[in-house]
């Protein structure tokens, strides 16, 4: 006679260790008690039953080896490693920095090393410097570049203006700063591509007019200076010298006729000393002299430049070394005063020099010759300026051609 009684329902043998179930998603959890009696779960759920079997099992493989450790504390601890090895932007913006050459493979000169220091500890560090390189993105830019201080920092004041104004360099070299770094990060492999794409983000409207003065106003500003920096504003003026050229200018850089001046080196003073490097952008190179200031330089050789190669042609006053800006600068300016020209600034010299050489006919790579420049841009601001100057030019023109006129008719009738 057949059994009426039901089959008892055969369960799954118990687990020896640790649990899993599926969950409402579909999705499996693993979770087991731990040597702590706490309860563990996986940090993830998983799409097949082995797979979480096979995490049980590692499980319980750290726990007999003795070196077993909870998974969120696993967890935290990967995650800090993880982080610990970014490359945060801070750390990588200086070491580029710092090994950064020029075109030419040479090392920056001092001063655009601590102005690129400059931008990145006053505007780039604030936003970026904690960002891990590979995390700065186009919206992170955007964000930074519109809301950067373009104010003149406090303590800086404008010849142009006494009140704070804003500085629209400022925001676009640091913003140059920025895209230099993430570029080399391009090419370390550490991105895909660089997050600076804001169009005219390194145009700038400069803060003032660069202001040039006339030939008369050259001979007037140099008589206007103490007898031994007069022909600081002659060589500045008619070569087209920075400042920091001028102060380093040694005897040796003249040669015996005072035809050709070599500019080798330039003096800044930072970080409270004294610091002879290149030029700007590595702009040495040689300048012939007008000759018409010829025997101005000469004179000033014999009377105020001691006898030394290296003896300075500038030296300051107070130490008899080399020229510190400012000391410089509150002799200029007085002299500016004198002649009613108190807006123009040493460096303007150089500016002059520029315009000087593109109002005789400088073609552009003329000029870029003769002010040392690498590129034509800078160049052709002079050109510009000059080019501003048409007006008068054409007015002396005209002078000169009814000048050229009354002489010739006088010398007819003087025929007849």
């Amino acid at each position: 006679m057949p059994s009426t009684s039901k089959k008892a329902k055969t369960r799954a043998p118990r687990r020896a260790f640790g649990r899993i179930r599926k969950l409402p998603s579909g999705r499996i959890q693993a979770a087991y008690i731990g040597p702590d009696l706490g309860l563990h779960k996986a940090p993830h759920t998983f799409d097949t039953k082995d797979r979480a079997e096979g995490w049980i099992a590692d499980e319980r493989r750290l726990i007999d080896l003795g070196i077993w450790t909870s998974p969120a504390d696993r967890a935290a601890e990967a995650a800090e490693a993880a982080k610990s090895d970014r490359i945060l932007f801070g750390d990588y913006a200086k070491r580029v920095i710092a090994t950064r050459v020029s075109r030419r493979g040479r090392p920056l000169a001092r001063r655009t090393v601590d102005s690129y220091n400059y931008l990145l500890r006053e505007h780039l560090n604030p936003t970026f410097e904690t960002t891990p390189v590979d995390e700065i993105t186009y919206q992170m830019v955007r964000d930074w570049y519109s809301s950067v201080s373009r104010v003149r920092p406090k303590g800086r004041k404008s010849k142009a203006n006494k009140d704070d104004v804003e500085i629209p360099t400022a925001r676009a070299r640091a913003y140059e700063v920025l895209r230099m770094v993430l570029n080399v990060a391009v090419d370390d492999g550490l991105r895909d591509k660089n997050p600076c794409r804001i169009k005219g983000a390194t145009a700038v409207q400069p803060a003032h007019d660069a202001t040039v003065l006339l030939p008369a106003e050259i001979e007037a500003l140099a008589a206007a200076m103490p007898k031994e920096l007069a022909a600081s504003v002659l060589l500045a003026a008619w070569c087209g010298l920075r400042p920091s050229e001028t102060f380093e200018l040694r005897r040796r850089n003249l040669n015996a006729d005072c035809s050709v001046l070599t500019v080798a080196f330039a003096a800044t003073y930072r970080e409270q000393k004294i610091v002879i490097d290149r030029p700007k952008a590595g702009s040495s190179g040689d300048v012939v002299i007008p000759d018409h200031i010829r025997p101005a330089i000469r004179n000033h050789l014999e009377k105020y430049v001691g006898s030394a190669p290296d003896a300075l042609l500038f030296p300051d006053p107070d130490t008899g070394k080399t020229m510190r800006e400012w000391i410089y600068r509150r002799t200029f300016n007085k002299a500016c005063t004198a002649i009613g020209r108190p807006d123009f600034r040493p460096g303007e010299q150089r500016h002059t020099g520029g315009t000087v050489a593109a109002q005789a006919g400088g073609t552009l790579p003329e000029v870029m010759e003769r002010l040392r420049h690498k590129t034509p841009q800078a160049a052709m601001r002079y050109q510009k300026i000059a080019a501003g100057r048409a007006q008068t030019l054409a007015e002396n023109i005209s002078k000169l051609a009814k000048a050229t006129n009354a002489m010739s008719t006088d010398e007819s009738e003087a025929e007849h």
